[in-house]
């Protein structure tokens, strides 16, 4: 499943239905041979279920019923995809060889968008076998992984060229997808990185970020440019139009909100703004969540950032095997810059491949973290 997680939707979606059915089975045979089934204690579960109920109580009084199951479907898929994989992985080397597949799918995904749709095809802003959001995504969170292990695990030189060069071709695909919110995220991401860990790092990090954007070409400074133009930018002032509409239906729907996956029948029912077409979501997580779930589905939603972001810091602060704890930190910085500061300006929390590709990731750091805690037992 991680080998097409970032080549292929449909080979993921496979991928984790065949890993979950066998899940399935695993429990029934566990069960027929009457052994006690047991599963993997997680310390943020009341945060995901919370969630999970402030979605469902949006069902009261929703705008489409069918859309709002399908709503909870996308949050369920990747909370079982979360669940699998905490449940059946138990090594690091497993672990390793899991990041390892989804590392080596998101460089081929960069080369065919660089080689074939950039260099052959002419495309101007390359989006490999997704969106452009999507795949901008994918990008900046691979990146930070990849930095983390190439400027902090100390590898042999053969390693570090590899990384070095893999590092290259993900941030130069980064730049050519011109995803402005996975730029703000990958640079977030990774300011979060070196004050957690070498914060002497990052005068270098803004001097060669200054550097890069100097040298980059004019149409990529211009877009660079543009992040700031609130009017004349149409990217822009459509976002800003769907905020200003998301908050005017939880102004009007403040509890519950009008339903999850219902924002474009809400926007279509009164909340139009000039010029501004409507979309299936708020273009913002947060205001997403506000207006479909309103208040409830908003507080628990900041409830499980917190919970899952207080966990992995936690066990970032106290594991001391070097790769547990790089790997801790990359999905820390992933998930701050994926989910809550790309996730300003794009809906990308349940979203299909980002919330598969970030919910696999917190996963694998929890099957970390329960592993080191299982360290000193092991030892007495």
């Amino acid at each position: 499943m991680m080998f097409s997680s970032a080549i292929s939707i449909a080979g993921s979606s496979i991928g984790m239905g065949f890993a979950f059915l066998a899940w399935i089975i695993k429990l029934i045979i566990i069960k027929l041979k009457s052994k006690k089934i047991i599963f993997v204690s997680i310390p943020f579960n009341n945060s995901i279920w919370l969630l999970f109920l402030a979605i469902v109580i949006s069902f009261i009084g929703t705008k489409d019923l069918y859309n709002s199951l399908e709503g909870l479907e996308d949050y369920l898929i990747v909370i079982l995809l979360f669940y699998t994989v905490v449940n059946n992985v138990k090594d690091i080397k497993t672990v390793k060889k899991m990041f390892g597949f989804g590392l080596i799918s998101i460089i081929l995904s960069s080369l065919y968008g660089l080689f074939y749709q950039y260099l052959y095809q002419g495309v101007s802003r390359i989006d490999s076998t997704f969106m452009a959001l999507d795949f901008g995504a994918l990008l900046l969170m691979y990146s930070i992984f990849v930095m983390i292990y190439l400027f902090f695990a100390e590898n042999s030189l053969k390693y570090n060229y590899l990384s070095a060069s893999a590092l290259i071709l993900l941030l130069v695909t980064l730049i050519l997808n011109q995803t402005r919110g996975a730029w703000l995220g990958f640079v977030g991401g990774s300011l979060i990185t070196f004050w957690l860990h070498k914060k002497r790092f990052i005068p270098i990090f803004l001097i060669v970020l200054i550097v890069v954007v100097l040298l980059v070409p004019a149409a990529i400074q211009d877009r660079i440019m543009s992040i700031t133009d609130l009017e004349n930018n149409k990217s822009n002032s459509t976002r800003l139009g769907l905020w200003k509409s998301a908050l005017m239906i939880f102004r009007d729907n403040p509890i519950n909100g009008v339903g999850i996956n219902n924002f474009r029948r809400a926007y279509k029912s009164g909340y139009e703004q000039p010029n501004v077409d409507p979309f299936s979501h708020a273009h913002n997580t947060y205001l997403n969540f506000l207006s479909e779930t309103g208040i409830l589905g908003f507080s628990a939603l900041l409830y499980l950032f917190f919970s899952i972001l207080k966990y992995l810091y936690i066990g970032y602060e106290k594991i001391e095997d070097k790769f547990s704890r790089l790997f801790i930190l990359g999905t820390m910085s992933s998930f701050i810059g994926a989910f809550m500061i790309q996730g300003m300006t794009e809906s990308n929390f349940s979203k299909s491949v980002v919330g598969r590709t970030l919910w696999f990731f917190i996963a694998l750091a929890v099957i970390i973290v329960k592993i080191n805690e299982r360290k000193p037992e092991l030892s007495n």
